[in-house]
């Protein structure tokens, strides 16, 4: 069951965003001449009067066609409604709204999670490394930190934020032991680490491991969208420093995973709460329409990146060239998705997969 919901999720992420151009094709004045869930032969369809609603056979997303979008179906006679005849801003807004879908989604779903109310680590103290800074002085496993000179904490997040940006410093933990409240004062260890985006910083470390317990952070709608709006604003942000970083090289090429990787990953997030696969559904949203804003041709960046040539020049790019980088960004596009899927296969294997899924399915 969990890999159906990661399958569907994938699929809903795309939908979301072929709808971001149908509405705003829509409402700029465009024909929308078919609006597809899947690829493929169409199975059903719908037209209620201009544009025709399909399900196709292959259900890995789908797809808008717009009048006059394609280079070789452009009738010169024929411009009412057509994409190509509209002025380049409207171009420019329709491409858009697909990945400002994306992300615009995310925040709603984080939003919704945050209402459900979303699991996180408790500052609650597992395991305690020998000689460290926390041993030093005299925390103990079980132990609760519920402030740090005087700011609450609530998670383990909150507090690994405030123990890390203070290196070499005293700070002043009041810890809830059994029943009591002590306060203890401990010197976070400088250390040099080096973080998911390659970057080395300077951090401190108290060497103390979360015992596993968690707390439900719950909020009311209001509160829940801004929390939303905070969380898309952080991950669109890393997300970015991302894909510079994994250009340079400082990331590892082997982390990068395509299709099997992120249902596999969405499957066992539906499986661990409807807030849990939101919140993966928000970040993979996110991702999608980032990736799609590249200026690589055949992409939404790529149509971008052409109408803005076109804005400068006053005169559309030669449909010469940009049939050639079309065939170019495809190509690049088709080498990406090969290498995200042999490391998908290195990852998981095929076979390992499959048999993982049908192992669990056995078991329930």
């Amino acid at each position: 069951m969990g890999l159906l919901y990661g399958i569907l999720g994938l699929v809903a992420m795309i939908i979301i965003h072929e709808f971001g151009h149908f509405i705003a094709a829509r409402m700029l004045g465009v024909e929308v001449i078919r609006f597809s869930i899947g690829f493929g032969p169409v199975l059903l369809k719908y037209k209620p009067k201009v544009t025709e609603y399909a399900l196709s056979l292959i259900p890995l997303g789908g797809y808008v066609k717009m009048k006059g979008e394609e280079i070789d179906e452009r009738d010169e006679a024929d411009t009412e409604g057509a994409f190509f005849a509209q002025p380049v801003w409207k171009r420019m807004i329709i491409v858009f709204a697909g990945p400002f879908f994306n992300i615009a989604s995310a925040i709603i779903f984080f939003a919704i999670a945050y209402s459900i109310g979303v699991p996180s680590l408790a500052p609650q103290i597992g395991k305690i490394q020998p000689n460290s800074a926390a041993y030093i002085a005299g925390i103990q496993p079980n132990d609760t930190i519920v402030a740090i000179n005087g700011h609450k904490v609530k998670t383990w997040e909150e507090m690994s934020k405030i123990i890390k940006s203070n290196p070499n410093k005293t700070l002043i933990l009041k810890i809830k032991r059994q029943n009591n409240i002590v306060t203890i004062n401990a010197k976070p260890k400088g250390e040099e680490r080096t973080d998911i985006l390659g970057y080395k910083k300077y951090v401190g470390i108290l060497g103390i491991l979360p015992s596993g317990k968690t707390v439900q952070l719950k909020y009311n709608p209001v509160k829940g969208l801004m929390v939303g709006v905070q969380k898309t604003v952080y991950i669109t942000k890393v997300t970015l420093i991302g894909i510079v970083r994994l250009i340079e090289r400082a990331i590892p090429s082997n982390s990068v995973g395509g299709p099997i990787m992120i249902v596999d990953i969405a499957s066992k997030a539906a499986q661990s709460g409807i807030a849990a696969f939101l919140m993966f559904a928000a970040i993979i949203s996110i991702n999608l329409g980032i990736l799609n804003l590249l200026p690589i041709p055949i992409l939404d960046g790529g149509h971008l990146m052409f109408f803005t040539i076109e804005a400068i020049r006053r005169k559309p790019v030669s449909e010469k060239v940009q049939e050639n980088f079309q065939k170019f960004g495809m190509a690049l596009l088709l080498a990406l998705m090969l290498f995200a899927f042999m490391n998908d296969f290195k990852r998981y294997g095929v076979t390992k997969y499959i048999h993982n899924q049908v192992e669990e399915h056995i078991k329930k």
